[in-house]
């Protein structure tokens, strides 16, 4: 695995020569009531930059700040009331964040430090959702959340990483999902709808994929991939499923269905080019396995 942070570090200094910041822009506009905006646009080399802040409601809160960073763009948007965004960006170039948030008490945090072309997007609708997104020392990585409802929480890591790609959707209330990336070209994706229901993804290496879709109540399901080339899907539709997937090696792959209520599946691949299927329906069924 690489760190991209030289090539950050290259690109800054040879198009700014160290020198001082400049040429950047800020844009600002609120309407309504007590809503409080701040960007700040520092450092050397910090040129070439942009901050859009739109806020119409009442006490909102947008933060915004690019440092040492080189034509990379900032845009939030928020509508309601006392939502809070807060972006931050720096040692990079050519960079993207994009937050909206629509409703009462909505929370968006978005970091991309030392990244090279890495996009990160986040759409929240309703009521006290909270969104934690962190992308460090990598290169053309892509992070995107859509939560719609109230009370879900995500959080997605991408850490040293290239070309790796991590989605979270989820709808209706109390939702949980957290995903962490270290590796290059991984893809996560994670969708969940219904009510509290949990999603937790962890991949290393090199081309793992993960899928992960939940509808209900109360389901659960955890995966570790590590390794390269490695691919798992997970689907739980019903009340109270868990399932667990745990794959290292090269070529690994396995299925999980399950439909009906407190079902358990577990699955364990240590190894090369193993496959596990799993299909379980009904009530309280349990299925293991491991290679």
């Amino acid at each position: 695995m690489k760190t991209f942070t030289p090539i950050a570090t290259a690109v800054l200094f040879a198009v700014s020569g160290a020198a001082l910041a400049g040429a950047n822009d800020s844009y600002q506009h609120q309407g309504g009531y007590g809503n409080h905006a701040e960007t700040y646009q520092t450092g050397f080399g910090t040129w070439l930059n942009k901050i859009e802040q739109g806020q119409y409601g009442d006490l909102n809160h947008a933060y915004a700040a690019q440092d040492y960073e080189f034509w990379s763009r900032i845009y939030q948007d928020q509508y309601g009331t006392y939502n809070g965004a807060y972006d931050f960006q720096s040692g990079g170039a050519f960079n993207i964040i994009h937050t909206t948030q629509v409703g009462v008490y909505n929370t968006s945090g978005t970091s991309q430090t030392y990244e090279v072309e890495s996009r990160a997007s986040t759409d929240q609708f309703g009521h006290e959702n909270q969104s934690y997104i962190n992308q460090t020392g990598g290169y053309s990585n892509r992070a995107k959340v859509m939560q719609e409802g109230d009370y879900n929480v995500q959080s997605t890591s991408q850490l040293l990483s290239s070309h790796s790609t991590a989605t979270t959707t989820q709808y209706f209330d109390g939702n949980y999902a957290d995903t962490v990336q270290h590796g290059d070209y991984l893809d996560s994706n994670i969708l969940q709808i219904g009510l509290y229901n949990v999603a937790d993804v962890y991949q290393s290496g090199l081309l793992n994929s993960s899928s992960v879709i939940q509808g209900g109540i109360f389901n659960v399901a955890s995966v570790n991939q590590a390794g390269i080339y490695n691919m798992q899907s997970t689907v739980q539709l019903g009340l109270c499923n868990k399932a667990s997937t745990s794959q290292y090696g090269i070529g690994l792959q396995s299925s999980t269905l399950q439909i009906g209520a407190g079902n358990m599946a577990n699955t364990h691949q240590v190894g090369l080019f193993d496959m596990a299927t799993k299909f379980q329906h009904g009530i309280h069924n349990t299925a293991y396995s491991a290679q």
